[in-house]
């Protein structure tokens, strides 16, 4: 099976009195990955060395955590001692800082965490473990379980107070709830469409969901669903995805392969009713899928349009991704098959993402972020306005000439009919407007900087120079802590992102020296 047509499947329900019964410790084995190219020759004499500072009873590697097709070493700090959690994170630290001072570069470190923990760690919609990202001020990724690999792997980034931080903040939360022995033997399994239960819902004009509705009947019996209409109340959609006065809601419940196949075969029936009309397919989703679905620079969606050889795939939304309450519609046109081949596989990836996303068929690809099938639990700041994939390559030829011309007139003048219209509106509005989008494209911000990054910029008068060369307003905040130093920033968006590439140039340079 393809790597993203798996994942994990929903979670098994147990009474509170089973729960009860489980023996959860408080004192656990902190195990952790380090990739190869941070591993110096002397590893062996840095892991004795740590284990006899910090008193840890035993520090080795341990090979059965061993990160398929990631190069590297997976290591085991043990101590069944009482309150020696601190004495463990303290010595994953002190290994790091004995790493990064040989191989001269800054380190980053996968935990191994029990796959049966990883829901309480990320917290109901990604609370925990914001509130963890908040605090540490580190970059936490909880990657996608991958097959056949019981421990899950969360990638920290960050300076070493920072990645220190983090590892304690994590330990911390976990010792909160404790480990079973249960939590270290769960597996992440496949999703099974057969079993897992699916309710999709699709936009059409009202006339295509009264022709639905008057002939269910068959395809209810045909493919074991349900089918309704819904009322658009219900569903919260984001602006960009407002319901056009004609449009309704219906959706189909049932197993995501009959669901599937239900809707093919409406999809199918509509066609041909309407003959010679396009339908667009319209699939709502929650909004804070849509990152994922894009993937990385587009990677996910590209790779969808690729597999339904052809199909034009748009995902409008307007919200945060990390905005839970709204949702956002996926359009799809093309020819039958496109929009048949197409909407199967998104209805399959909007399953993936509600029980858990995709099992990655190897960890090669952790650390690297454009990679399709990495789509992480992070929570970086991410807006999409509009993704549209257009794969002209597969576009099937099986419209005339005269047809797509005629087309494209039609498509024309109703372009420029909506043109005029928005023209209309747009000296309707008040300058009010205007300012909020002043407003909007001004960026206020602080960012921190070591104390030797802003010694150089002080030194060599760079803060002037960035501040009369891009017009940005920049301060040195007084209060400094510890190694580091506040800069605010105010002025365009666009200067100060340029500031802090400007800035962060100069820490490149500080650290290749």
């Amino acid at each position: 099976m393809d790597q993203d047509q798996r994942g994990l499947s929903p979670q098994t329900s147990k009474s509170s009195s089973h729960q009860n019964q489980v023996s959860r410790n408080k004192e656990f084995q902190l195990d952790f990955f380090i990739q190869k190219k941070f591993i110096s020759d002397d590893l062996k004499s840095i892991l004795e060395e740590t284990q006899q500072k910090y008193s840890i009873k035993s520090i080795y590697v341990n090979q059965k955590n061993q990160i398929p097709e990631l190069e590297g070493s997976a290591f085991t700090i043990d101590d069944p001692g009482e309150n020696k959690m601190n004495a463990k994170c303290d010595a994953i630290l002190h290994i790091l800082s004995s790493l990064q001072d040989r191989c001269k570069q800054q380190i980053n470190i996968i935990l191994l965490i029990p796959e049966g923990i990883v829901s309480f760690l990320i917290g109901s919609k990604g609370s925990q473990l914001a509130k963890i990202i908040e605090e540490t001020n580190a970059k936490i990724t909880v990657n996608q379980p991958i097959a056949n690999y019981s421990p899950r792997t969360v990638k920290i980034v960050g300076d070493q107070s920072t990645i220190n931080c983090a590892i304690k903040a994590i330990t911390k939360k976990m010792q909160e709830r404790g480990i079973s022995q249960e939590d270290y033997k769960k597996v992440p399994e496949a999703l099974n469409p057969q079993k897992v239960n699916s309710k999709a819902k699709l936009i059409f004009p009202s006339f295509v969901v009264d022709y639905i509705l008057k002939n269910k009947n068959e395809v209810e019996n045909k493919y074991d669903v349900s089918i309704k209409a819904k009322e658009s109340n219900d569903i919260r959609l984001t602006q960009k995805c407002k319901l056009k006065r004609d449009d309704k809601i219906v959706q189909l419940q049932g197993s995501l392969s009959n669901v599937q196949d239900a809707l093919s075969s409406l999809i199918r029936r509509v066609t041909e009713h309407q003959k010679k009309q396009e339908l667009e397919i319209k699939i709502v989703m929650p909004a804070s899928y849509a990152s994922k679905l894009i993937g990385a620079k587009g990677g996910q969606i590209r790779d969808l349009a690729t597999k339904s050889k052809g199909a034009q795939i748009k995902v409008l939304s307007d919200k945060d991704e990390t905005d839970h309450d709204y949702h956002c519609i996926v359009q799809i046109a093309g020819n039958l098959q496109n929009k048949q081949d197409a909407s199967k596989l998104i209805l399959q990836q909007i399953e993936c993402f509600k029980n858990g996303g995709p099992i990655m068929d190897s960890g090669k690809f952790l650390n690297d972020e454009n990679h399709t099938s990495q789509i992480s639990n992070n929570y970086d700041e991410y807006k999409i306005k509009r993704f549209i994939i257009l794969p002209n390559l597969f576009r099937e030829k099986s419209s005339s000439i005269s047809e797509r011309n005629s087309r494209s007139r039609s498509q024309s003048r109703r372009k420029h009919k909506h043109q005029r219209k928005r023209s209309i509106e747009r000296r309707s509005v008040s300058s009010s407007y205007s300012k909020r989008r002043e407003r909007a494209n001004v960026l206020s911000t602080k960012i921190i900087v070591s104390n030797e990054v802003m010694h150089i910029l002080e030194k060599y008068h760079k803060l002037s120079e960035y501040k009369e060369r891009y017009n940005v307003d920049i301060q040195a905040d007084d209060s400094r802590r510890n190694s580091e130093s506040y800069l605010r920033l105010k002025g365009k968006l666009k200067d100060c992102l340029i500031v802090i590439e400007e800035i962060l140039n100069e820490q490149q340079k500080i650290l290749r020296k």
